[in-house]
């Protein structure tokens, strides 16, 4: 009797503990039940300030915001975060629930008409046939592969494929958000408007005779193909890893792993494509709304080259609304938004591009539905096929030229600063062939150009139009350091940095090496006097790098470098 007394005890005793923890832990209960059979959940909730939306923005990933409702992913830990705020949220269904893809059959051996999406099978291979098909002005390559093995591939398009001419790079990327499935089919017809149309249209040929064309359209592969690679049914916003790649670069404001999360595979991928070449002008494409959004998405001032960012955007948005039913892409501004405006995200590739590599680049909404029905694909397109072409053709305006030594005539990498105008580093540099490129509003500006061991120079009253092109040519005069350029141009750096160790080798001695972070603190330095460097920074964090050499005779040299 006593043994059943304590077992009942015992029993009331365990169901009442078992019953409390569950009562503590309803958040465990929604988490379990949410990411059952997913990595990522979609769910809304009430905007009680601004302030509040861009604090949630750095755990969680805001899709889209409404005047009182914000719309938003999540995976397991972040959502857990989210749910230790106690804000009221509705789950939702995932935009590609309901959604059931129709896929091209390329073993019918039909010709592709635009009105269906691809496997990714279908995909690489349309990309490798660009090249086949047009080799003289295509070439197609993969830049690396993704966290689960795809290749990330791009195309880059030029009059005179194998040479490195004086043109300005341009670069489009499209569905970093693996369920903004339009994007892709949308930069793969442009990729094939541009290699058909060649020799028959006038603005195709100068685009394709003057600027050196990257087009990537499919940033995460993963995200894409989530179920397998023969339906886009089932994409999903993240990569592999359940990281949103548009929140995981390194940030103006925040640094470089904004999100706290490890750089993925394929964002150290674009990192080194952006270290590696020089692009002017650039713009990531998504879905989700229609719109376009200018810099800055990190910070509410103004960069500064707002009035250019507006004109810019306007000119996109008045064209695609110009080819679209009414009420395509007018919202917001008539179309276009500052990012901060309408909310703040943090490492995002926009800025990224704009603020690390000096380059212009803004994001392009094309459509409010991400899984986009099939037949209206090529409406899409149509939409967006001369709004697209127009804003890569701004490329080819502003102030333009070469700079040079001024007693050899060689290539210098200098710094060109708008003088009162410039801040924030939108000022920007000369590529390795010396060659620079300034887009910028209309107005008269004073042009200052600077290059380490180089007597500075400036050339004011220099008035530039609208939609136009000035080429000034400057030549810069060394100052009497007693090194020689060449000698200098000898030094090597290996980037991005392999095995933890950082490799210099210069012709003549290092004596001081510091290294600091992007945002300027000062991490290493040495005293030393050889010409072969290397460095264990096997201690540092993943991030990029600001490398400051001193020489025996007194030159000072500053790099970048990658640090996986």
């Amino acid at each position: 009797m006593i043994k059943a007394v304590r077992f009942l005890f015992i029993s009331i005793l365990f169901f009442s503990i078992s019953s409390f923890s569950q009562a503590q832990n309803p958040k465990r209960d929604i988490l379990n039940k949410t990411f059952k059979s997913t990595k990522e959940c979609y769910f809304s909730f009430p905007i009680k300030s601004k302030e509040q939306l861009n604090q949630l923005s750095k755990i969680i990933s805001i899709d889209r915001v409404t005047a009182s409702t914000a719309y938003a992913y999540a995976n397991r830990n972040d959502f857990n975060k989210f749910l230790n705020t106690n804000i009221d949220f509705q789950l939702l269904d995932h935009p590609n629930a309901n959604f059931k893809a129709v896929m091209f059959d390329s073993k019918l051996k039909q010709s592709y008409a635009w009105d269906k999406y691809l496997s990714y099978n279908d995909y690489v291979d349309m990309m490798y046939q660009f090249a086949t098909d047009y080799p003289d002005i295509c070439q197609v390559f993969s830049l690396g592969q993704s966290v689960d093995g795809r290749e990330l591939l791009i195309a880059k398009i030029s009059d005179n494929i194998s040479l490195s001419e004086a043109e300005p790079q341009f670069l489009y990327t499209g569905q970093m958000h693996g369920d903004e499935v339009a994007t892709s089919i949308i930069l793969l017809r442009l990729i094939d408007y541009l290699l058909t149309n060649y020799g028959a249209n006038d603005q195709i040929n100068r685009l394709i005779d003057e600027v050196e064309i990257w087009i990537n359209p499919l940033a995460n592969p993963d995200g894409t193909y989530t179920n397998d690679n023969s339906t886009v049914s089932g994409a999903t916003r993240f990569n592999a890893n359940a990281i949103d790649i548009n929140r995981n670069f390194p940030d103006p404001k925040d640094g470089d792993h904004p999100d706290g999360k490890s750089w993925q595979a394929e964002t150290q991928i674009f990192m080194t494509l952006a270290e590696t070449q020089h692009f002017v002008m650039s713009a990531n494409t998504h879905s989700g709304s229609e719109v376009v959004n200018y810099p800055w998405d990190t910070w509410t001032k103004l960069h500064a080259d707002d009035n250019w960012w507006q004109m810019v955007s306007h000119e996109y948005a008045d064209l695609a609304q110009l080819n679209s039913p009414s009420g395509y892409m007018s919202g917001f501004d008539d179309g276009i938004t500052n990012g901060a405006e309408w909310y703040i995200i943090n490492g995002g590739r926009q800025d990224y591009m704009n603020y690390f590599h000096h380059c212009r680049e803004f994001t392009i909404e094309q459509s409010t539905e991400k899984m986009v029905p099939e037949n209206e694909l090529p409406n899409y397109w149509d939409y967006n096929r001369q709004a697209m072409l127009n804003y890569m053709e701004q490329v080819t305006y502003g102030f333009r030229g070469r700079i040079t030594d001024s007693d050899t005539g060689d290539p210098i990498q200098a710094k060109l600063e708008i003088e009162s105008h410039d801040f924030d580093n939108s000022f920007i540099f000369s590529n390795l062939e010396g060659y620079y490129y300034r887009p910028i509003k209309a107005g008269t500006y004073t042009l200052n150009f600077s290059a380490e061991g180089y007597e500075s120079k400036s050339i004011s009253n220099q008035s530039i139009a609208d939609f136009d092109s000035k080429i000034i040519n400057v030549g810069l005069k060394k100052i009497n350091t007693g090194v020689d350029s060449n000698i200098l141009s000898e030094l090597r750096i290996v980037n991005p940095v392999q095995n933890h160790q950082l490799q210099i080798s210069s012709p003549i001695d290092i004596i001081r090496v510091n290294i600091y972070s992007i945002l300027g603190q000062l991490i290493y330095t040495n005293k030393t006097k050889n010409k072969e460097l290397q460095i264990d920074i096997q201690n540092f964090k993943s991030g990029i790098y600001i490398l400051n050499l001193e020489f025996s005779d007194g030159e000072r040299v500053e790099k970048r470098f990658i640090m996986h």
